[in-house]
């Protein structure tokens, strides 16, 4: 396989252009660390066909313009910015060119930047996206776990970031029904090449960017892969104890019991915790039954918000459960940093763990305290519901939004076509040489621990980017070191069973309906808590639900609904 870059700015008039070690970077201020961080790199492996289920064929619902959804947008927005923000892109397109390329964006903090690596505001990998994009970017940390509070606080005030980045489709709809953020197509259409390109390649992406109006409100591409949550198990410690690995919750269930009972660990003492879960990683229990929080389902041709499915009184009885028979940690779910999880799996006290397909980190800490775990994977379980694959994402990877106040659209989009172009290679790799070497086209990682500190935290710099996990690649990756190729094992049986097993999401997006999006953050504050009362109080499923039910009406669900339903009915068809 022959290494190539596609360079965007050429795919138009249909070449393809070889990579070549040189550098091509333009901006002659630039340090020379930042030169040799910036050596342009091949990637045909991380660019390979594009994993997961097919995508949903949505573009025609993309342009659906319907009274209904016309109705939903005029009744929860303020007229004059609406107006504002739609008129924004001719108005600023010709003042741009005279402005500073600068932009300020918002980026996750997730606490990972090492105290010799500085901070997210100022680091190495900021300075090579300045010295080497031709546009100053300032970068204002979100904290993942509070980003909703965050972001209204800063766009209420006035001081929010004029690219806002999130993983959230709601708040982009309810961004736009504020008339917080402007369409962006004007902007794409007269100053971008490398992403216009890349959006015409990736015409699947355009539905989940574009909202009712037919205009699009954000930038992304695609995923990595679409796999998510994963369940891992200490597969030595099922093997010591003589068990199987459960194909059933109520498998697991006695699984987690024989840990909790048995010492797996071998310490003589009972303090064997036997699933680290947190509030972060809770939805799996929901999936277990089809009623992820939050999510809307169809049942016999009706909305209905996942909560008033019989399914999910299922969910809480297991939480209860689990909390009861202490198969669970007594502060799960006040764990909210999911700080404490963590530690009792990479300590060895914990025999499970719910988590997520980028788990590198975390299983490189429990080797280093234990060199004999060996882990595996759970499999989907199945319910007397059937068997529900681990959650899919949507195809579409971060979602960046611009500020209705920005000011220079011009070096917004100079920095996009940067990073879909040629930025987000060392913000995903590192420097060649120091942190990976190329072998048959596939980066692959010289040592983890350089990598985790030096690299791994820079990939929340990448507001497009064009990595593809396939199994394949995810295997090659991970070079000679036998602990290396463990993750990558476990890393690629989390993505087949992406492939393999069906993930019930009937819908494929928030309905992007106003009445919706405007109480769904307060709504999920309440359920949230209600979920945990339930969870630590004993009260019954059924309560739970009651009290979700009058939380729901309280904020005006039922009309929301009956909305919802309304562009369901409307949409349908589109949506298969």
């Amino acid at each position: 396989m022959k290494p190539y870059r596609i360079d965007y700015t050429k795919r138009r008039s249909g070449e393809v252009n070889e990579i070549n070690n040189s550098s091509e970077i333009n901006n002659s201020s630039e340090s020379n660390e930042s030169k040799r961080i910036g050596r342009r790199i091949g990637r045909q492996a991380g660019r390979g066909t594009r994993i997961g289920r097919s995508a949903l064929s949505l573009a025609a619902l993309a342009l659906a313009g319907t009274a209904v959804l016309a109705g939903c947008s005029s009744e929860n927005t303020d007229s004059n910015n609406k107006e504002a923000a739609e008129g924004a892109p001719s108005e600023q397109a010709s003042a741009s060119a005279s402005l500073p390329m600068k932009v300020t964006a918002s980026i996750y903090d997730r606490g990972a930047v090492a105290a010799g690596e500085g901070t997210y505001e100022d680091n190495r990998w900021t300075k090579y996206i300045n010295d080497n994009s031709g546009v100053q970017v300032s970068w204002v940390p979100i904290p993942r776990n509070q980003e909703a509070d965050k972001f209204n606080v800063l766009i209420a005030s006035g001081q929010a970031p004029e690219l806002l980045a999130t993983y959230n489709r709601d708040f982009i709809v309810r961004w736009a029904s504020e008339g917080a953020i402007q369409p962006i197509d004007d902007y794409i259409e007269k100053y971008s090449t490398s992403y216009k390109a890349y959006l015409e390649e990736h015409p699947e992406l355009k539905p989940y960017l574009t909202l009712e109006d037919g205009k699009m409100y954000a930038i992304a591409s695609l995923r990595p892969t679409r796999a998510n949550t994963a369940i891992f198990i200490r597969q030595d410690w099922l093997d010591k104890l003589g068990l199987s690995m459960p194909t059933t919750v109520d498998e697991l269930v006695e699984v987690a019991k024989a840990f909790r009972d048995n010492d797996p660990d071998g310490n003589g003492q009972k303090d064997t915790i036997p699933m680290a879960m947190s509030t972060s990683y809770m939805a799996i229990t929901d999936d277990w039954f089809m009623a992820r929080s939050g999510e809307w389902f169809v049942e016999d041709g009706k909305v209905v918000q996942s909560f008033f499915t019989g399914r999910y009184e299922a969910a809480l009885d297991f939480r209860q459960l689990a909390y009861k028979e202490e198969l669970v940690d007594k502060e799960f779910a006040t764990d909210k940093e999911f700080s404490r999880q963590k530690q009792l799996w990479t300590t060895g006290r914990a025999g499970i763990f719910f988590s997520n397909v980028n788990m590198d980190n975390t299983m490189s800490d429990l080797r280093k305290n234990d060199p004999n775990a060996k882990l595996s994977v759970v499999p989907p379980l199945e319910t007397e519901y059937g068997t529900n694959g681990y959650q899919l994402e949507v195809p579409n990877h971060l979602l960046t939004a611009f500020n209705k106040d920005l000011k220079n659209p011009q070096a917004a989009i100079k920095l996009v076509d940067w990073l879909i172009d040629e930025g987000w290679e060392p913000l995903t790799y590192g420097t060649e040489g120091e942190h990976y070497e190329m072998k048959d086209g596939i980066p692959v990682t010289l040592d983890l621990d350089k990598y985790k500190t030096e690299v791994s935290y820079a990939s929340e710099y990448r507001l497009v980017q064009q990595e593809r996990m396939t199994p394949e690649y995810v295997t090659a990756r991970a070079g000679e070191d036998p602990n290396d190729q463990d993750l990558a094992a476990l890393k690629s049986t989390i993505i087949r069973n992406s492939e393999s097993y069906d993930f019930r999401k009937d819908f494929p997006y928030v309905p992007p309906v106003a009445e919706y999006s405007t109480i769904a953050t307060q709504f999920e504050a309440k359920w949230k808590e209600i979920n945990t009362r339930a969870a630590m109080t004993g009260i019954s499923a059924a309560e739970a639900v009651k009290d979700i039910r009058q939380a729901w009406e309280s904020l005006g669900g039922e009309q929301a609904t009956a909305k919802v339903q309304a562009w369901y009915d409307a949409n349908k068809d589109k949506l298969q």
